[in-house]
């Protein structure tokens, strides 16, 4: 395959391309219309939910019977949690150096209702079509790269974010219902309770007796859900200077709507949204952490952790009981020496925005003394 067809196959292959037909359905019903200049992706969209179809409902009888054998049985789930870029993902690249942990791949974020049944050919084929990185950033992706689950979970019914990048004149709405499901139907939520509780289940069938390891921004503010369905997990935290938070997520969701909006879209809309969704997901999580025990949660600095990140790991490992971080050390160094020329962006703030940050996420500089 070209480089050129490697960095825009999301073009031909929208990530629609790994729904199922029901949530397929939904999310253009909902979404007020394609674009003319999309209708290719959608068609692909259509194509690949209608062949698929069968395979995938063979699979998903197939892991309620594992289940019912007790084959989803697992360690506590590790969450990693935090406000997007934050270093959520950096985090969750060097956790994932340790070979006790497992957290989903591309496929089986691209592919959820069907990645278990792939064989090595089709795995192979698929694999061809990764972007060389996360499009967002330079930050690079092959394969086993360790991806959120945040996609896998809008593949699989309609309560995402990514479903405002997709159809973004819903950019609130679908940041709002699927972050805080602010405003959602109580069967809407049934669902997609029944939908995660559906791919953790089927990512411990993957991964054996491994722990997982599950990041996604999204989540944060959804603590009392995780904790429903897996009363045992432990979370880590993470928070980053307001400014480049602030900043960052920003320029990552206007690089998202480029690239996967199937609809025009007004990028002012984007900084209100940064700013409104922020205090709304610290305040459900500073409400919903007094349910955790002590020694369930562990919060960290971003600065402090990229200053010295094998401290800031051994603090993790000691607070949630992880086991010795001791063997895992030298590999997480070489994981880390090979990533030192990767060059953050700086996100320098115009003053109008810096106030408005300021003013609005007040809370963070005041709790976090940034």
């Amino acid at each position: 395959m070209t480089p050129w067809l490697r960095r825009h196959g999301h073009r031909i292959f929208h990530p629609l391309a790994g729904a199922d037909t029901a949530t397929l359905a939904k999310v253009l019903r909902d979404g007020g219309g394609v674009g003319p200049l999309h209708l290719h992706r959608v068609a692909t969209a259509l194509g690949a939910a209608a062949i698929r179809a069968p395979l995938d409902l063979l699979e998903r009888r197939r892991v309620t019977g594992l289940v019912g054998q007790g084959r989803a049985a697992g360690p506590p789930p590790l969450f990693i949690l935090g406000h997007w870029r934050s270093g959520t993902t950096h985090l969750l690249n060097l956790l994932a150096q340790d070979a006790r942990f497992a957290a989903p791949d591309p496929l089986a974020v691209g592919l959820p209702w069907g990645f278990l049944g792939l064989n090595s050919f089709w795995r192979a084929r698929l694999e061809e079509w990764l972007p060389p990185d996360r499009i967002i950033d330079a930050m690079p992706v092959d394969p086993t790269s360790p991806q959120e689950d945040e996609l896998a979970l809008a593949l699989m019914q309609p309560l995402s974010y990514y479903h405002g990048i997709f159809f973004p004149r819903h950019l609130h709405r679908a940041f709002r219902q699927g972050v805080l499901f602010e405003g959602c139907r109580p069967e809407a939520i049934a669902l997609w309770r029944r939908r995660m509780d559906h791919y953790l289940n089927k990512m411990q069938i993957q991964c054996g007796e491994r722990r997982l390891l599950i990041k996604n921004p999204a989540h944060t503010p959804k603590l009392a859900e995780l904790l429903a369905l897996r009363p045992d997990a432990v979370f880590v935290h993470i928070h980053r200077d307001p400014y480049e938070v602030f900043s960052s997520t920003r320029r990552m969701l206007l690089t998202l709507l480029r690239e996967f909006s199937l609809q025009s879209y007004d990028p002012r809309a984007v900084d209100d949204l940064v700013l409104d969704l922020y205090p709304a997901m610290m305040a459900r999580f500073n409400r919903d952490r007094a349910l955790l025990p002590p020694g369930r949660l562990v919060e960290i600095r971003y600065d402090r952790f990229v200053a010295d990140p094998l401290e800031t790991l051994t603090g993790i490992y000691d607070g949630l009981d992880l086991g010795s971080f001791a063997p895992v050390q030298p590999k997480m160094e070489r994981y880390l020496a090979s990533v030192r020329d990767y060059r953050r962006a700086r996100h320098d703030l115009e003053d109008p925005a810096r106030r408005a940050v300021r003013r609005r996420w007040a809370f963070a500089f005041d709790r976090w003394g940034y």
